[in-house]
């Protein structure tokens, strides 16, 4: 019973505890949110924002920089293994263009070489023979004399003759192996790998006299001396190992083996290589995955020797130290990161600090009190808001009389469009009055008259469209040259040349009139003959073309430029005049050309002009 009261006493406590911690819990993620996450207010958003954006520079920059560093590293490092594998191959091509010197001064020097071995037989005195292989040999010994590279250097006759110096004791028996056969029978000097001993590397060339081969000169290299001579060391484990051009292994690099895998793989990679078009002899500088591990493989042939020097070298040593840049850069990253932090936090509150107070007072002009007028005494945006929040509130109360003001002005526009409205129908209704009185006295004259005037008022006045239809313009025309009929008393003639299908097509309005009037009003100066005026219209292509001619008094050159270029120009009492149509033209339409007008002096005048075609009606 004790136990079982226990149980359920602990199960309680837990219980309590339990919630006790899930409530503190959530005041303080409550506290974090409100603070920094799910707060409104300008410093956290600062905070947060400034943070991001600090947090974004640094990773793209250390990133940015790391991958530049390492690519320069790792070019550096190809460079350096590419340049020292060329400059090895150099050096040996130098020392085998040297050996190639000795040979040629060994095979032409005739007391020593050629005539020792070319003797039939040896001297019947032991003596004499001493001498001969002593001085031949003093002369091998003086070409091979301070030349690291050179471990021996022999002469070998086909009679069994042998002179040399440095190296083991040459027999005569070498006469009879394969390899001397194979180099007397070679036209020029050749390398010899594992001759005249296995694992060694010798350079023969072939001694002539009388044009007719009597022996060879055989110089062997200093294996130990070109195992350095190629002991390229970019890293500790890297491997590199010369071979010929038929795969056969010449030279391990630093006498270190090098594992089968490796030469499988160099062997197989020659078969796929391609060479640097800007640098031949290298066959290959590529990266390489071997049993998991990537490599950088080089290929370089010499274009002496035709020996391939290979080598493989592990990626990531080669980039070690950009790995260590990368640490480096990591830890500054984080350390200015802290900085940052700290010092937005800082500069969030005291941003905050003026914008809260503001706050508050814009919250009272929110309730109606305009008489705020706040003061916070900074230099910088803070203060220079406060200074615009205050000249806001002055300019508000400027701001509700002038509205005031606008309100009453308004209103009397109102009432002024009001009026404007009704006038032109007064204007109609007294002109139709006057016109039914003419009726009623049967005078038919003034009605027509009337008539006229008053469908052009309505045209002008009443009809705000802004295009018409040609067929609408040329019945507008038609009542305004009927009231001009009675003011110059049938003295000119009106003649229309309009195609059918154009009838129906779109014009601006107005377009026509202002031509015929000033045809009218100044064709008829000092002229007593009656006048002609002729109005043109058809379709050219997709346009429409207007012409309007008269026989009047007509033009000089002068005043057509005068009439085209005077913006002022009104060319008569009553009219829009030539230059409003030319100013009509080019803006309706966009197009740069207006009216053009062609004149003789006393002889006649035409006014053209076209406009794109357009169909329909409005």
């Amino acid at each position: 019973m004790w136990l079982l009261l226990f149980i359920f006493l602990w199960m309680e406590a837990f219980t309590i505890m339990r919630t006790i911690i899930r409530h503190y819990w959530m005041c303080l993620l409550n506290v974090v949110r409100k603070q920094f996450y799910f707060s409104r207010s300008i410093q956290s958003k600062i905070f947060l924002s400034f943070s991001a954006v600090v947090l974004f520079a640094i990773v793209t920059t250390s990133w940015v920089l790391y991958a530049s560093f390492s690519r320069t590293i790792e070019h550096n490092a190809k460079t350096y293994v590419t340049d020292s594998v060329i400059h090895a191959n150099e050096n040996f091509e130098l020392i085998f263009s040297d050996v190639e010197k000795i040979s040629t001064v060994v095979i032409l020097n005739k007391v020593n070489v050629i005539d020792y071995i070319s003797s039939s037989s040896k001297s019947s005195v032991p003596y004499d023979n001493f001498i001969e292989q002593q001085a031949a040999e003093q002369f091998l010994s003086s070409l091979a004399a301070y030349k690291p590279y050179i471990t021996r250097v022999a002469i070998v006759g086909r009679n069994g003759r042998i002179a040399h110096a440095g190296g083991s004791m040459l027999f005569s028996s070498i006469v009879e192996e394969p390899w001397f056969e194979q180099a007397l029978a070679a036209d020029n000097g050749q390398l010899l790998i594992d001759a005249p001993s296995t694992g060694e590397i010798s350079y023969s060339r072939v001694i002539r006299h009388n044009n007719r081969p009597i022996g060879i000169v055989l110089i062997e290299f200093n294996k130990s001396f070109l195992q350095s001579l190629f002991n390229i060391k970019p890293t500790d484990s890297g491997l590199f190992f010369v071979t010929d051009p038929m795969g056969n292994r010449i030279l391990n690099a630093g006498g270190i083996d090098v594992p089968a895998v490796f030469l499988e793989q160099a062997a197989d990679l020659s078969l796929t290589s391609n060479r640097d078009p800007t640098f031949p002899q290298l066959l290959s500088a590529d990266k390489v995955l071997i049993e998991g591990v990537n490599y950088l493989y080089i290929s370089y042939q010499s274009s002496l020797t035709k020996w391939l020097t290979i080598g493989f070298i592990p990626y990531n040593k080669l980039i070690n130290d950009a790995l260590a840049i990368l640490k480096r850069i990591i830890q500054f990253g984080i350390f200015i990161f802290c900085v940052v932090l700290l010092t937005s936090l800082a500069l969030s509150r005291q941003i905050t600090k003026g914008l809260q107070y503001l706050t508050r007072l814009m919250g009272k002009v929110r309730e109606g009190n305009l008489e705020v007028r706040p003061r916070v005494r900074s230099r910088d945006e803070i203060g220079e808001l406060s200074e615009g929040f205050h000249s806001m509130m002055s300019r508000i109360d400027s701001l509700m009389d002038e509205i005031k003001d606008q309100e009453k002005q308004k209103r009397e526009v109102e009432i002024v469009a009001l009026q404007s409205q009704i006038r032109p129908h007064f204007i109609y209704n007294t002109l139709d009055t006057v016109k039914s009185l003419a009726r009623l006295q049967n005078v038919r004259n003034i009605e027509e008259l009337l008539g006229a005037f008053i469908e052009l008022l309505r045209l002008t006045l009443g009809d705000t469209r802004e295009f018409i239809t040609i067929k609408e313009e040329i019945e507008h025309l038609e009542r305004y040259i009927l009231i001009q009929r009675y003011k110059y008393l049938d003295r000119f003639i009106v003649q229309y040349q309009v195609e059918e299908g154009v009838l129906d097509c779109l014009t601006t309005k107005l377009i026509l009139q202002p031509l015929v009037e000033n045809a009218i009003a100044h064709a008829f100066v000092d002229v007593h003959k009656d006048l002609l005026i002729t109005v043109k219209i058809y379709a050219d292509n997709n346009r429409i073309k207007f012409e309007v001619t008269d026989n009047g008094i007509g033009m000089t050159a002068d005043q057509i430029q005068q009439i085209l270029n005077n913006k002022d120009c009104n060319l008569h009492r009553g009219g829009i005049g030539l230059r409003n149509v030319d100013e009509r033209i080019k803006k309706l339409f966009e197009q740069p050309d207006g009216i053009h007008i062609v004149s003789e002096p006393g002889m006649y005048t035409s006014v053209e002009f076209t406009i794109p075609r357009m169909e329909g009606r409005v």
